[in-house]
């Protein structure tokens, strides 16, 4: 791209999607070093999977290599790994520049969706799609912390407003859509349920009557299939034991495939505050889940009303929702942090079903009108289009911003305080062990080994004589019992209630 269409292309983003895309950088940024709130999930993962997420990332920028243990995540979310590599490399290795990078993916999607929406709904049901995206709750938690589905809804997002131009429905266009599902894939490869729900949908609505959108859904495909080569031949391949071993952290989830079963767990996930959705329609999506069902619903009901463009993007967004959400249904394992890709499709769906009804009230209202033709007339309809926008962005944007607003002054920064501590006293160069090694000793320069399935082996054999355990273990693997009784301890934390732990030195 030159220069000129450079510039050009900047200046056809619009202001509104620029607000947004900064306001919500501005708002998570500010707490960017902030714990976890608590009680938002009852997975364990939000309090640890962020450092098991980096830490490959970390260890090459540290030590030169991805892996310094039996861990390699990056060989499972590579995307993910090469762009936190990039920003250690350039601003140096902590938590809270990795969580920089997932804020800014966040934002980013919102912008996108502003953008990419605004020549098919029109500006204010755009405006309120990326407000309702950036004020979900899922989004104000966990788009501040480090996790991977913050890039895979940008990926997701940025594929499907592919579909928003007529002018991209090609082979080409095909290929960026599938670019981006494979930065999705990559990155977490459930996300392939998303894009898998994307294309089926496609193909079964148009691929048999539309020669465009076959040639779309080819080069998409197509892209797709060869990443999954090329990442089979060159990764895979060589590193199988490790991939497995990755798989390994991957929570198990059984699947409930019977009809009994699934009408069961079915009927657990929609009722409120229940362990099976993990609070899912509280605070968290309950807002926008309304407004992108009914979003959807008026899409069906008023189809003759619905633009080509819209149609496209309301069917890949219902198959991105369906295929999303049916996984989530039939499996044990659905921790609210995998909904966080499910919030861009929603929104979607709201603001076409914004742009729709805001249409149909003022059509019905000028039809029942008598003093349509009049000044009084004329003013009722003016009003009826931002009324409705209004009270859209109200239902969508309150509860997330409100629950923000009373956790905001209640967060704490105990983590950041305890890394603070370790750096200070981890001795130069040395290998440490330990389960929470890379939630507690991220920002030291040693080589760091992740206790747990695949490193739960003697390590005091080969050399280590550094471990972070808890105050009432026993010695590690290895570790003689003389050797542990003579352990001294360099310094002792404790977080959010766990156990005290201590950064010991055996003889």
């Amino acid at each position: 791209m030159g220069g000129d269409k450079f510039r050009a292309w900047l200046r056809g983003i619009p202001p509104e999607a620029v607000v947004v895309g900064v306001a919500l950088f501005g708002l998570l940024a500010l707490f960017v070093s902030a714990d976890p709130a608590p009680g938002v999930s009852w997975s364990s993962g939000a309090l640890g999977d962020e450092w098991y997420n980096v830490i490959s990332a970390r260890n090459l920028v540290v030590v030169g290599q991805w892996a310094t243990d039996g861990w390699d995540h990056h060989l499972v979310n590579l995307p993910f790994s090469l762009v936190i590599a990039a920003t250690y490399e350039v601003f140096g290795v902590g938590i809270d520049q990795a969580r920089l990078v997932t804020i800014a993916c966040v934002s980013l999607t919102a912008v996108a969706l502003v953008w990419g929406l605004r020549a098919v709904v029109g500006r204010v049901a755009a405006l309120f799609a990326g407000l309702a995206f950036a004020t979900s709750g899922l989004i104000l938690y966990y788009g501040r912390l480090a996790f991977l589905e913050d890039l895979v809804v940008l990926g997701m997002t940025l594929g499907v407003l592919v579909l928003a131009r007529r002018d991209r429905l090609s082979l080409r266009g095909g290929v960026l859509a599938g670019l981006w599902f494979v930065v999705a894939i990559g990155t977490k490869p459930n996300a392939g349920f998303n894009v898998a729900g994307v294309l089926v949908a496609v193909a079964l609505v148009w691929a048999w009557r539309d020669a465009a959108m076959r040639r779309w859904l080819l080069g998409a495909c197509a892209t797709i299939a060869a990443a999954g080569l090329i990442w089979g031949v060159v990764i895979f391949l060589p590193n199988r034991e490790a991939v497995m071993i990755d798989v390994q952290i991957w929570s198990p989830g059984k699947f409930y495939l019977t009809p009994a079963e699934i009408l069961n767990w079915i009927n657990l996930y929609f009722q409120p505050d229940n362990y099976a959705n993990d609070g899912l329609y509280g605070m968290q999506l309950g807002s926008l889940m309304v407004l992108g069902t009914l979003g959807g619903l008026l899409a069906l009901v008023l189809r003759r009303r619905v633009s080509a463009a819209e149609a496209r993007l309301a069917v890949a967004a219902a198959g991105w929702l369906l295929f999303g959400f049916g996984i989530l249904v039939v499996t044990s394992y659905r921790p609210n942090r995998y909904a966080v890709p499910l919030v861009a499709p929603l929104a979607i769906l709201a603001a076409i079903g914004l742009r729709l009804a805001v249409a149909w009230a003022r059509e019905s209202l000028a039809e029942r009108s008598p003093e349509r033709a009049g000044l009084v007339g004329r003013s009722a309809l003016g009003l009826v289009g931002p009324s409705i926008a209004a009270i859209a962005i109200v239902v969508a944007v309150v509860p997330g911003l409100n629950w923000y607003r009373q956790w905001a002054p209640t967060a704490t920064h105990e983590l950041a305080s305890i890394e603070d501590t370790f750096a200070l006293v981890a001795p130069p160069g040395q290998r440490i062990a330990g389960n929470h090694a890379a939630q507690y000793l991220l920002e030291t320069r040693n080589p760091l080994i992740v206790t747990g399935i695949a490193n739960n082996g003697d390590f005091y054999s080969s050399g280590v004589r550094w471990y972070l355990a808890q105050i009432t273990d026993g010695p590690p693997p290895g570790v003689p019992p003389a050797a542990w009784a003579a352990r001294h301890s360099v310094a002792c934390v404790q977080w959010r209630g766990l156990k005290v732990e201590c950064l010991y030195n055996v003889p």
